[in-house]
């Protein structure tokens, strides 16, 4: 792999840069982010997923909503969704991690480094995401996955304004599928009361399954009651 001098010399910087991260610090944003649990929110996302793979393209609209217990599917394709899609996309929804800041308490207690990124913004680095992190339809994939967490401040307290998650290797989801590349940015926004909330989640992947090319994209949009 050949890399310009440029660049070279700013990876360069950036590693001599990165310090072990201050536990005040990922503390702070850890106990904020415990303050607001699954079961105080109430919101409906929206997911549009695209799936490509041997010559064929697929295109899905999900809306769905969490009530604090529980999650709904309202619309699938913009049509109210049959019996079998709700149960079955519901307990998809129900196997995974409610989404939102307060996941970040687990994903920022792996937290080993700091650093700043080319504008002098604070990055938090998670060099392998805890067990649970990220999963899919059928597995979980997070010991495959690093991390980096954008930190703002907001009157003196610290809030993570974006996460990066991509893949550490390519790596096998199971016997069938292989993962070349996997990357989730996750987009937090402060509130009217100042606390930050999941507002945009964007993922692409790209793979093989039976030995066929093929890849996923998805956008998911968080609006809350």
């Amino acid at each position: 792999m050949n890399i310009a001098p440029a660049r070279l010399l700013a990876l360069m910087v950036a590693v001599a840069a990165a310090t072990p991260v201050s536990e005040p610090l990922r503390d702070r944003i850890i106990a904020d982010a415990r303050a607001v649990p699954a079961t105080s929110l109430i919101f409906d996302r929206t997911t549009n997923v695209e799936r490509k793979g041997g010559g064929t393209s697929t295109k899905v609209i999900l809306v769905e909503r969490w009530d604090g217990r529980n999650w709904s599917l309202i619309s699938k394709n913009g049509k109210v969704p049959s019996v079998s899609e709700r149960r079955s996309i519901e307990t998809l929804a129900a196997a995974a991690p409610v989404p939102g800041y307060h996941r970040l308490a687990i994903l920022l207690a792996a937290a080993t480094e700091v650093s700043n990124d080319a504008e002098g913004r604070m990055l938090l680095r998670i060099p392998v995401l805890p067990a649970g992190s990220v999963r899919t339809d059928s597995s979980d994939i997070s010991s495959h996955l690093r991390a980096e967490a954008l930190v703002s401040n907001r009157g003196g307290q610290p809030w993570v304004e974006r996460v990066h998650v991509s893949q550490r290797e390519a790596f096998k989801m199971n016997a069938l599928i292989k993962v070349k590349t996997f990357d989730q940015i996750s987009t937090y926004k402060l509130d009217a009361t100042g606390r930050p909330r999941l507002a945009r989640q964007s993922a692409d992947s790209m793979g093989s399954m039976f030995g066929i090319s093929g890849g996923q994209s998805s956008e998911t949009i968080y609006t809350y009651r």
